[in-house]
């Protein structure tokens, strides 16, 4: 069975109990951390896995708290406080998108873990690996978002459903299948008033994956050279964050009450993922302990100017505002106790006190999280390595598929012709060769947002990434510098991606 890496330090007598109970259900003990690492005792670390890797018992959980906490009403309230018109205005297109979701996460999985004790006690949320899936869908293993995500067809897919014109938050979706498979039957917009049971969704079963969320165009998000956290913070809401939006359609492209959906708690925890690698990337091998002057670097933290909003805008010392008729004064305060009250806390994960959490991570982002700038560039075993930090406390499994290890070697042998043909940017050129497959080797289009999608986010002037790319490509401002680059996806896709479109 392949080897596991845990990045924190060895606290081998902790965790004596722990490893024994595991490994006597399987042949290698699943990685844990000791009490006082993640906040909670040594039976329930706080690690957030891939919905891929919960078991089937992890997931009946997960879905059972789901649907009491729609069935309690306090669902609906996590909902109100992202649609408050004052705390969405700090939550997106701002400095603070990954620290605000951040907060609002643990809040949501603390108020989860409380509903059924002890069975939702040790409960963390799954992140959605799409990142993943979408390896798959280039491979061709699926076709579909819903046919390569588990996830989706686990939390009720998207063909069971009805028609409904019932008003969820001040919007109606009669254009839309409403879901009212698994979970999402159990929805109610307003507690005090009749549910509609069901929840608008797009059609998953006939949506195709975008090269948005491709490893290549993540990892250019996450780690740009040279960028601080509030570029990269833009980089990771423009690019990944709106195409899983815009992707999964349905409620999932409102701004406002996206958190209707399910899905949105795992896709944004795959976002926090992202923020997680781009912690361990960019600042911690540069910054040691949080200092006045550390917390000031601006890979750090950066504060941002946001217009109608409490004092104007935001730095590492403001509060984190929430609010659902005043935070402060209902139930939902609970859930939020003990969670740094500033941005600047919320900085890694691993540092929340008694609510910090870690990330079991494999595959591909795995190997993003290991190697950082080094990931898939075939630099030799020994420097890749040595780009390694210690004392991390996240968990990391390697590349255990076949599709995985030939997408490395493929960016491998295009990053060793970049380097023949002295190319700096060969992370630019697989992108682009990768948008080349999408638009003619697979059966989706690249395509920009729709028009609706783009009023709804304020984002008119935008031009979805990879949609932007091979517009390029096609005119000739940004044209593909790679020799031979189509015989190299013929060896390693079966296509090489060249135009005309031959789909």
């Amino acid at each position: 069975m392949s080897s596991v890496k845990i990045y924190y330090p060895l606290l081998a007598c902790v965790l004596v109990w722990y490893c024994v109970t595991v490994a006597s259900s399987q042949d290698t003990p699943d990685p844990t951390s000791s009490d006082g690492i993640n906040g909670t005792s040594v039976a329930c670390p706080r690690i957030r896995k891939a919905w891929d890797r919960q078991t089937d018992v992890e997931k009946a959980t997960y879905i059972h708290a789901l649907q009491l906490s729609m069935d309690q009403g306090l669902y609906s309230k996590f909902m109100s406080i992202h649609q408050d018109a004052v705390s969405n205005r700090q939550a997106h297109g701002t400095c603070v998108f990954l620290f605000w979701h951040r907060q609002f996460l643990v809040g949501f999985e603390n108020m989860l873990r409380s509903l059924d004790p002890p069975r939702t006690s040790c409960l963390t949320l799954p992140y959605y690996d799409y990142v993943q899936h979408n390896l798959d869908y280039v491979n061709q293993r699926c076709t579909t978002i819903e046919s390569c995500s588990p996830i989706l067809r686990d939390l009720g897919g998207s063909t069971q459903a009805i028609r409904s014109t019932a008003n969820i938050g001040g919007y109606t979706y009669p254009q839309f299948a409403c879901v009212n498979a698994s979970v999402a039957s159990h929805f109610c917009a307003d507690s005090q008033r009749s549910c509609s049971g069901c929840i608008p969704r797009g059609p998953w079963h006939s949506t195709f994956f975008n090269p948005d969320v491709n490893f290549n165009r993540v990892k250019r998000a996450v780690l740009p050279t040279g960028s601080s956290i509030a570029a990269v913070t833009s980089a990771i809401e423009f690019s990944v964050h709106n195409s899983v939006h815009s992707m999964l359609s349905g409620v999932m492209g409102n701004l406002f009450i996206s958190p209707v959906e399910p899905v949105f708690y795992s896709h944004h925890t795959t976002i926090d993922l992202l923020h997680t690698i781009y912690h361990r990337c960019r600042v911690q091998p540069f910054v040691t302990g949080l200092t006045e002057s550390s917390a000031s670097d601006p890979r750090v933290f950066q504060g941002c100017s946001i217009p109608q909003t409490p004092n104007g805008g935001v730095t590492r010392n403001s509060s984190v505002f929430m609010q659902e008729s005043g935070l402060r004064n209902n139930s939902l305060m609970r859930f939020f106790d003990g969670l740094p009250t500033t941005y600047g806390g919320l900085t890694d994960s691993t540092q929340l006190g008694q609510h910090s959490y870690s990330y079991d991570m494999g595959g591909l982002v795995g190997d993003l999280y290991t190697k950082c700038d080094a990931a898939g560039l075939g630099l030799p075993e020994v420097e890749e390595r040595r780009r390694l930090t210690s004392g991390m406390r996240h968990v990391v499994r390697p590349i255990a598929s076949a599709d995985g290890n030939t997408f490395l070697g493929w960016r491998r042998a295009v990053f060793k012709r970049a380097q023949a043909q002295r190319i700096e940017d060969s992370d630019r050129e697989m992108e682009k060769m990768m948008v080349m497959m999408y638009a003619n080797c697979l059966p989706g289009n690249v395509t920009d947002y729709s028009p609706e999608f783009k009023a709804m986010w304020g984002i008119e002037g935008v031009v979805a990434p990879s949609k932007r790319l091979l517009d390029a490509i096609q005119d000739g401002s940004d044209t593909i510098k790679i020799s031979n680059w189509t015989a190299l996806n013929q060896r390693y896709f079966g296509c090489g991606g060249a135009f005309p479109n031959d789909k």
